[in-house]
């Protein structure tokens, strides 16, 4: 590793002025930008409130109603994918933190802008506490803070991953703060640091986006690797290890702080589609969706190179909002600190970097990632590699900090001036020759046409004139259609690559200016971070402008769900019906919308995370080839209605929305919620339970179908036998909730109860008057209850003990880790202000 030289600073009208001037001079520039780019949010009357958030507060709804009528947050979701836990709805830590104070801040109104002022404030410090020059942390947290994907994130309602990627530089201040601590640390400070340590950890756990904690972890793991090799080297390794000791001390004080509702979380994944892949994890094909490519990492620096987002967007991947821009401003810069600067930290930013965008590649890298899917932890759990660049852009925007430091600071000799010009000058060259080239090229390698896309249009166009792809008639209507949209991402990558290389033109001219002596070091920063705010500033505002529908007037989320004629019709029903617990409505597009769960119970939504039970049912149960949909698994979650796109042949609709067109269909013969069968037949092999469920000629209202033998003495034998007269058999509902349904049941002998409801073994249980009784998997994703013959109560109720478990843990270590980090503070504070002279 080579080593810096000593450095001598210029005495410049900025280097003058005392140390906190400079802190509110940046810390107010920073105040100033976060509230100028979300003034519209801040002081223009809008509320964001992008997709995701809608359908969120769909899926949240009927929890939330529920708790401001009882007082009390319930556990089970019961409108969404015919009921799920709550735990990845609402499920915040219910144990206050650092992180309830901006979150508070949140709810007097300061949204997004509290979280960005302090993503920003955590980069300045962390780059300050790196290099010790304030105007290098304005830069990086510019960078950092204006890239593009921040803003598009937080338009399409990605709130809890804008929350973590705002906590994840103070992670890594708190972690380089322990990690290079020296043998002159004391012991209280070593504690302290430690605590503060698992402080940041859990902070940023608790923003509820792992994906993104991880990223963080993984380039930390990285930066402690690097640490370690220059300990080993000096003579240092006993406190390395001693801080790495520390490091893991702090790391389990911070589990133990998320226990609620890590706990949870973590019972909950191994039933969702996150642990359904032959690994434990997802399925790679499933993980890999929305891959990197290649060439779009040229939207690192030319934000147009792939048409953008949304409809120009021309790309491989099957949709975007938008690049990942950090711009050629702090590109450069970055350039500069990875290649001139000899830090630990430095080669650990750089190798990280490099690392991530690997995994950004996903599928179209499988030589790095088919085997960090297969042997890193976690890894298989996290879709979407795309978003590996986040992570990405803050590392480079760390070490732009660092480039401003090394073009900033003067060297000891004429030979590392030298050197100086020649990385400087070098960086920015290779910067130049790549964004010039493809622009003088008119995008050099580029063919500005998305994969497959004259073939699709080519059998639009044979669809729409009833002629054949190949007829010559169709191939020139393709061709001109191509030839005209290429010519429009043509000019706008022209545009753009334009507009990069005149930035990158004044940056090197201002980096000039200072390697010559023709302007002081803290003009050229500060020119160059007011660039890179006018560069990144420019580009955000294309995705979050007052023009976007994410912006609404309204201040209230729940004003943008607005019920369809459709849906006020089927709210009537379920009033007539009684109230919930009644009968279930499979929605239009039920694997993607959420909205109808904020009116009624609906078989369908919309969750990253949802069970893998009823990702199963909607794969293999629902579709049918003949019908579209299958009638038996349609009644297997009591689907009294279905709505369609239209009138459908062999549905009955009752009623046709006349804005959407929308009808709703109505199945009398749907089963009811609770029921007493007949017969009870064990099939273990869930292709063979599959098809007796589809099967038209199975009654599931005689016959219930269970994969493994019955608990204890009980036998699906005993369960059969003669149906019931007239009076024998009945199953009343009685109380309805989220976390519990109560049914009065009446049998002439034993049967087995069906409840339609999706079986989730953790948490669940049943009782018949005051007994337990066991809760069986039956018709694949229903509950079954074994009740003996007579009139009895039957109670199922939702209490996981791991909320009770993750509750006691978080709050006795967030008692000791936040009292003992304030008592450590203050003792050293005070110990400090009385020091004998």
């Amino acid at each position: 590793m080579r080593r810096a030289g000593p450095v001598t600073r210029e005495a410049s009208l900025w280097d003058r002025q005392p140390t906190w001037v400079q802190q509110a001079v940046c810390i107010g520039f920073l105040f100033l930008v976060a509230i100028g780019f979300f003034a519209s949010t801040t002081f223009g009357g809008r509320t964001l409130v992008g997709g995701d958030t809608v359908q969120w507060a769909a899926t949240a709804e009927a929890m939330l109603e529920y708790e401001a009528e009882s007082g009390v947050r319930p556990e089970w979701a019961p409108n969404v994918f015919g009921g799920m836990p709550g735990t990845m709805i609402l499920g915040g830590s219910r144990v206050p933190g650092a992180d309830t104070v901006v979150s508070a801040l949140r709810k007097a109104g300061l949204w997004p802008v509290a979280h960005f002022f302090v993503l920003l404030l955590g980069t300045y410090l962390l780059v300050f506490y790196l290099t010790r020059w304030p105007l290098a942390g304005v830069l990086a947290a510019v960078g950092y803070g204006l890239s593009t994907y921040l803003p598009i994130i937080l338009t399409a309602g990605h709130n809890t991953k804008f929350i973590a990627l705002s906590y994840a530089p103070w992670l890594l201040l708190a972690f380089a703060a322990l990690i290079r601590r020296t043998p002159e640390t004391g012991k209280m400070m070593s504690a302290l640091l430690t605590l503060l340590f698992a402080i940041a950890a859990a902070v940023n756990l608790r923003a509820g986006h792992v994906q993104i904690t991880y990223y963080i972890v993984i380039a930390a793991v990285i930066w402690w690797i690097a640490e370690g090799i220059a300990a080993a080297r000096d003579g240092r390794a006993k406190t390395w290890a001693v801080s790495t000791g520390l490091l893991g001390l702090g790391s389990v004080v911070a589990l133990a702080i998320v226990a609620d509702p890590y706990l949870l979380q973590a019972e909950y994944k191994a039933f969702t589609i996150r642990s359904a892949g032959p690994g434990g994890g997802l399925a790679w094909e499933y993980a890999m969706a929305w891959s990197q490519g290649f060439g779009e990492l040229l939207t690192l620096v030319i934000p147009n190179a792939y048409g953008g987002g949304g409809q120009t967007y021309w790309g491989a991947k099957p949709f975007t909002e938008g690049p990942h821009y950090v711009g050629p401003v702090v590109a450069f810069l970055a350039f500069v600190g990875a290649v001139g600067v000899a830090r630990r930290s430095v080669i650990a930013f750089a190798v990280a970097g490099l690392l991530m965008v690997g995994f950004s590649l996903g599928e179209n890298l499988p030589l790095l990632n088919r085997p960090a899917f297969e042997v890193l932890p976690l890894f298989d759990a996290f879709r979407v590699p795309e978003t590996w660049l986040a992570a990405v852009v803050l590392l480079v925007a760390l070490l732009a900090g660092w480039g401003a430091y090394y073009l900033a600071r003067r060297e000891a000799t004429p030979e590392a001036e030298d050197r100086k010009q020649r990385v400087v000058l070098g960086a920015g060259a290779v910067l130049a020759i790549l964004i010039g080239g493809m622009w003088l090229t008119g995008g050099g390698p580029l063919d500005f046409e998305k994969p497959d896309e004259g073939a699709q249009i080519a059998m639009m166009a044979a669809q729409q004139s009833g002629l054949s792809p190949a007829d010559p008639q169709v191939r020139q209507m393709t061709a001109q259609y191509l030839d005209e949209v290429e010519g429009q991402r043509e000019d706008l990558f022209s545009d753009d690559a334009g507009r990069s290389m005149l930035l990158l033109l004044v940056a090197l001219g201002l980096a000039a200016a200072l390697l010559w002596k023709k302007a002081p070091a803290w003009a050229v920063l500060a020119g160059l971070a007011l660039l890179a705010t006018f560069d990144l500033w420019g580009v955000g505002r294309r995705y979050f402008n007052e023009d976007d529908p994410s912006l609404r007037r309204t201040s209230r989320i729940e004003a943008q769900i607005q019920p369809t004629q459709a849906d006020q019709y089927l709210v009537e029903r379920v009033a007539e019906a009684g109230g919930p617990g009644r009968f279930r409505v499979l929605p239009n597009n039920w694997s993607q919308n959420a909205v109808p769960s904020y009116f009624y119970e609906s078989v369908g939504g919309y969750h990253g995370a949802k069970l893998a039970l009823i990702q199963e049912y909607f794969d293999r149960l629902l579709p049918d080839d003949s019908t579209g949909l299958n009638r038996n698994a349609l009644s297997l979650l009591s689907a009294r209605y279905t709505v369609l796109p239209g009138i459908v042949p062999g549905y009955e609709p009752v009623f046709q929305d006349e804005q959407t067109g929308l009808v709703v269909a109505v199945d009398s013969s749907a089963l009811p919620r609770a029921f007493l069968v007949d017969s009870v037949a064990v099939v273990a092999d869930d292709d063979a339970l599959v098809a007796r469920i589809r099967d038209e000629a199975t009654d599931l209202s005689r016959v219930a179908f269970v994969s493994e033998p019955l608990p204890g003495d009980l036998s699906a034998e005993a369960l059969t036998g003669a149906p019931p007269d007239s009076a024998g058999a009945s199953v009343q509902l009685e109380r309805f909730e989220p976390d519990e349904i109560v049914y009065r049941v009446q049998t002439d002998r034993p049967r087995l109860l069906v409840a339609s409801e999706v079986y989730y073994p953790a948490g669940w249980t049943a009782q018949i008057g005051v007994q337990e009784a066991p809760i069986v998997r039956t018709d694949f994703l229903l509950r079954g209850i074994p009740v003996p013959a007579g009139e009895h109560i039957v109670t199922l109720r939702y209490r996981p003990e791991t909320r009770q478990q993750g509750l006691l843990i978080s709050w006795v270590a967030t008692i000791l880790a936040y009292l003992g980090a304030i008592g450590l503070g203050g003792l050293l504070w005070y110990r400090r202000g009385h020091r004998p002279a």
